[in-house]
Parts: structure tokens; C-alpha cells; sequence
């Protein structure tokens, strides 16, 4: 695995956590998923400070996929990303069950470039992450075809 090849999951569901591998599963995504619980640990594992200071265990990812209702929420960690150059690069996409237009908006003015709604069957949640895929995943930290 190439250090760039890692999703970073910030999602403080353990059951949405499991939702979301199942589908990327069933998408046929191979990138290694990284998770995070809290806004505050997705900071510390982009730094890699205090557990996640291992980059061979805690790769830089590829693509960021956040929940916004967590603690430290969503909105606060994309406004820290926004200050870091480092990370403009990084692909941001928020995952919520808010479907809110002012949460829409206020996503993209911290430089999210897609939000999508948590859907509440899993058919449609592998949907959801085989767009995810084909729109970012793919283009952004494509893995070698298996042979």
C-alpha cells in the first residue's frame, strides 16, 4: 500500500462505521479505511500526533469522508482543513444524515466538494459509495488492477 491510498472515515457511529465497510465492500472498493470517532482525532490523525503518529499504520488518506454530527463536529474539522494547505488537495466529502440546505451550503464554504445524505436502507448506501468511488475514490487514489 502506497501511503496516499487510505479513505479517512470521521464517523462517531459505530453502526454507521459498519454500514459503511459493508457497502464499501460490496462496492468493490480495496482502499483501506481508516476511522475516526471525533472531529478532534481526524486532526490528530492528519498531524499524526499520539496513536496515530505511525504514517505506515495511519497513511495519509487519499480522500476525507466526514459525518458533520459528531463530536468536535464535521463543520469544525472542515474549517480546520481549510486552513491547511497541506490538505487542499485532499478530496472533502461530508456523509450525513442532515439534509439540510444551510448544512449543504455551509460544507461548501469550507471546501467540501460533495455531500451526500445518509441513506437509511444499505442497498442504497452502496449507491451512494459506488458514486463516492467512481467520482473520487477512483481519480484521486486509484489502486493497481488486480491481476
Amino acid at each position: 500500500m502506497k501511503e496516499d491510498d487510505a479513505i479517512l472515515l470521521a464517523e462517531d457511529s459505530e453502526d454507521d462505521l459498519a454500514l459503511m465497510r459493508h457497502a464499501f465492500r460490496r462496492a468493490g472498493i480495496r482502499n483501506p479505511a481508516q476511522d475516526v470517532r471525533h472531529g478532534r482525532d481526524a486532526i490528530n490523525y492528519l498531524q499524526a500526533l499520539g496513536p496515530y503518529a505511525n504514517r505506515e499504520r495511519y497513511p495519509l488518506p487519499c480522500v476525507i469522508i466526514t459525518d458533520i454530527k459528531m463530536p468536535y463536529n464535521g463543520m469544525t474539522f472542515l474549517e480546520w482543513l481549510r486552513d491547511k494547505p497541506e490538505f487542499h488537495r485532499v478530496p472533502k466529502l461530508v456523509l450525513s444524515s442532515s439534509g439540510l440546505e444551510v448544512d449543504r451550503d455551509r460544507a461548501a464554504e469550507l471546501g467540501a466538494c460533495a455531500y451526500f445524505v445518509k441513506p437509511t436502507d444499505i442497498q442504497a448506501l452502496v449507491e451512494v459509495v459506488t458514486t463516492i468511488d467512481e467520482d473520487w475514490i477512483s481519480n484521486h487514489c486509484p489502486l493497481p488492477k488486480k491481476s
